[in-house]
């Protein structure tokens, strides 16, 4: 099975079922660099690719859900 590091170095084991696996519906070029705010969150730099894997419409959320390595 795969591991998983949270945002502050903790090793998470990954379940099948994981977004880890779930297939990129877009990819992302980072434009401004973004630290996390919260666990459920990436950071990333300038020139990284995010993998898409989920836009919820507007109106529900203004968050998009995505892969950068194994995040």
């Amino acid at each position: 099975s795969l591991l998983q590091i949270d945002n502050k170095g903790n090793h998470l084991l990954v379940h099948e079922e994981s977004s880890i696996n779930v297939p990129a519906i877009a990819a992302a070029h980072v434009i401004k660099r973004y630290i996390a705010q919260a666990a459920d969150e990436l950071s990333f730099e300038v020139g990284d690719i995010v993998s898409v894997i989920d836009m919820p419409p507007k109106e529900l959320t203004s968050w998009w859900r995505g892969k950068h390595g194994f995040q």
